[in-house]
């Protein structure tokens, strides 16, 4: 891996994605500093140095295992995320970066994401930052309200995120991406639309806009199970991402992916390789990899993670071999979540193995078939679940 200082890389077109193989790497640095009632993830939440260690030890263990296999393999995307790799201390992340940079090769302009959680960041972590490499942040604000970010059990306040957003542009970063998250309990529309204010104040490079999912074993999974998680009516979390959508479009952000926006030259080069359907290596507890129509994971935990790497076990946890048939629908179905929609040179024998679902779907306004792509309409993203659904069997 080279010290990485390149941002504002070239668009990546979709075609590129299907006609060059690329392969990204996904890391998993489970440390976080508590739980978000939301959160689903592989994490722990246990600071101490012995428990960081034994992870940096079995992390080191499993890169040695998939080196030899990979070892003709230069990587093009890095994504360090978790869990909340900021957690790390200057020494811990360092040993991450000398870890990959020992076993791995990289392209040298791949592109490098750090997540970083609001809070975590000093002037001195931010320049370790781009002196290991990274040359592009996530940073995970999901509002800028504080009883809102108190509800759902942040570690951080709005200013916290405004103070790490400012000493990471100090640090000479211009690639940063800001995570945003809508339909939280007790959110307001007026409240989206002041986060909204702030966010653009600080000019993002890229925005992530989620909607908020719950998930059975969270908090709040337990919370809507009761009947105590009091969510805005779906008539206003359908006001809210209609407000979302409109304001980024109106602010010179492309609405790329159903969930992503970025500004003109920093569309997410990871992020499009899963839409691509490339090949990935994912490491750290309950990443998976996809490597030669592959799919699978060492462990679902942190405790059986740290098990298995004492026994020199990386024996599949879960896997799958994909079929060419279900490899082209999931291809199908990533690519169509990208705005420009799926080249239809690339799937005709797909295309015409489900026109009628694609003609249906078109006749109910969810699809727009033209001669070289399918894509979603507008209504069609904000009903996505449908059409993956109705394609998907």
């Amino acid at each position: 891996m080279q010290r990485i200082f390149t941002e504002g890389l070239p668009r990546e077109s979709l075609e590129r994605c299907y006609n060059v193989p690329m392969t990204g790497m996904y890391i998993h640095l489970p440390f976080c500093a508590k739980k978000c009632h939301y959160c689903d993830f592989v994490i722990s939440t246990s600071k101490t140095t012995d428990s960081k260690r034994s992870f940096l030890e079995a992390f080191e263990k499993e890169a040695k295992h998939h080196a030899p296999g990979l070892k003709n393999r230069i990587f093009e995307t890095l994504y360090l995320g978790g869990g909340t790799p900021s957690v790390l201390n200057e020494n811990e992340i360092t040993r991450v970066f000398e870890i990959l940079r020992h076993f791995f090769k990289f392209k040298k302009n791949a592109e490098i994401t750090l997540e970083v959680n609001p809070g975590d960041v000093t002037p001195a972590k931010a320049r370790l930052y781009r002196e290991l490499g990274a040359n592009r942040i996530s940073l995970g604000a999901q509002s800028f309200n504080d009883a809102t970010l108190k509800r759902i059990n942040r570690a951080h306040d709005a200013k916290a995120t405004l103070d790490s957003f400012r000493i990471l542009k100090s640090a000479g970063f211009k690639n940063i991406n800001l995570d945003l998250i809508l339909s939280l309990p007790l959110e307001t529309l007026s409240e989206v639309e002041r986060s909204l204010k702030v966010l653009l104040s600080l000019k993002p490079q890229h925005v992530s806009l989620y909607e908020l999912t719950v998930e059975e074993k969270t908090v709040f999974g337990r919370l809507n199970r009761q009947g105590k998680l009091k969510l805005p009516p779906e008539e206003a979390q359908l006001e809210m991402l209609t407000l979302a959508r409109g304001t980024l479009k109106k602010n010179g952000f492309e609405h790329y992916e159903l969930l992503n926006y970025a500004k003109p030259g920093f569309r997410s080069r990871h992020n499009l390789l899963y839409w691509a359907n490339q090949e990935y290596l994912g490491l750290g507890p309950g990443a998976f990899s996809y490597l030669e129509g592959r799919r699978f994971r060492h462990s679902s935990s942190v405790e059986e993670y740290l098990k298995k790497s004492a026994k020199e076990d990386w024996s599949a946890f879960e896997e799958e071999t994909l079929t060419f048939e279900k490899k082209e629908t999931e291809s199908f179905l990533l690519a169509l979540r990208l705005t420009e929609g799926v080249p239809v040179k690339n799937f005709k024998k797909w295309i015409q193995k489900h026109k009628s679902e694609i003609y249906l779907l078109e006749e109910k306004g969810l699809l727009e078939i033209r001669v070289s792509r399918i894509k979603l309409t507008s209504q069609g993203q904000l009903f996505s679940e449908t059409v993956f659904s109705e394609l998907s069997g």
